[in-house]
């Protein structure tokens, strides 16, 4: 068994290899439009030209999300480029073999360029896409999507039947709450499972309890007991569509990362607090953007970000 020491030092460096390479880089090969939006209606905020090295941190609809210096932005993924390993000196990567492509599983791809799309989803495993959490959908409101063995479709279907009735176990996390902030944590946790794996299981093994609270006490990370509290105001929210599952997602990351960070041994130092916090919120970043492509809440965190030291955008 590894030690607790050795775990924290693998997580940590998986903390910082995500961070740092979750996004693909690409090389344009002629002068390229990047856009608001994913779509050729959105405006262009910038034409970059060719030789620009673009970092790759999503895919959806057939658009890469691509970031430039601080600015993200939408760039078709049909357009000419070369995928590259990492940074300006990197060499063209080997393609992908024909099995790591959506179209040698479940898409139809007629052409080219489906299996260009076909060899993103893959990469961002959109391969099978479910279209919402909030509606009792067998595939996702799962035991079984939360850690429990089902190696047969019956445990499949008591699976469900256990989620409904709030009596999953997940992987050693104690959820102490109402039924509704119960269900709101299951369903950000198979998110992160389904769309953002590698931030599932850094989650899931720095809190092993996750407490509702009443409003007169103090919510966040109790890192030594590697325990998050917050109120039912702060996890059932109203927001569009998944957005709100979203935010409960990036808030467990965010919350799991002061664990990890403490038993690092890392902000230990009087009045690092600021630092801290801003690396958990950076981490809360990466990974709604992760799951989160439309970027609901990119420009809230972006905002809370640069602004860490303005008392007026402290939350704690």
């Amino acid at each position: 068994m590894k030690s607790i020491d050795t775990i924290t030092v693998v997580l940590l460096c998986l903390l910082c290899s995500v961070a740092s390479s979750q996004g693909t880089h690409v090389r344009v090969d002629s002068q390229t439009n990047l856009r608001d939006d994913h779509s050729l209606d959105g405006g262009i905020l910038e034409t970059v030209p060719a030789r620009t090295i673009l970092r790759v941190i999503n895919w959806q609809d057939h658009w890469l999300r691509v970031v430039h210096g601080r600015e993200r932005a939408w760039m078709a993924d049909w357009v000419n480029y070369s995928l590259l390993r990492s940074g300006a000196d990197a060499e063209t990567t080997k393609p992908l073999s024909q099995t790591e492509n959506c179209c040698a599983l479940e898409w139809q791809c007629p052409d080219q360029r489906a299996r260009t799309s076909g060899h993103w989803a893959y990469r961002y495993r959109r391969c099978h896409r479910t279209e919402t959490y909030l509606t009792e959908d067998f595939s996702i409101h799962n035991c079984c999507f939360l850690g429990e063995r089902c190696p047969r479709d019956q445990h499949w279907r008591e699976g469900y039947a256990s989620f409904s009735k709030f009596e999953c176990e997940v992987r050693g996390v104690q959820i102490d709450a109402s039924d509704e902030f119960k269900l709101r944590i299951y369903q950000a946790i198979a998110m992160l499972k389904d769309r953002a794996p590698v931030w599932y299981a850094y989650t899931i093994s720095g809190l092993d309890q996750i407490r509702e609270i009443s409003d007169s006490t103090r919510a966040g990370a109790y890192v030594k007991h590697r325990r998050y509290d917050d109120v039912a105001s702060r996890v059932i929210v109203e927001a569009p569509g998944d957005a709100s599952i979203i935010w409960v997602a990036g808030v467990l990351v965010h919350e799991a990362c002061h664990v990890h960070l403490y038993e690092a041994g890392l902000f230990t130092a009087w009045g690092s607090r600021l630092e801290e916090e801003k690396a958990c919120t950076e981490v809360q970043l990466i990974v709604t953007d992760i799951i989160d492509p439309t970027n609901y809440y990119h420009d809230y965190l972006q905002t809370l970000i640069d602004n860490i030291h303005d008392p007026a955008y402290q939350w704690w």
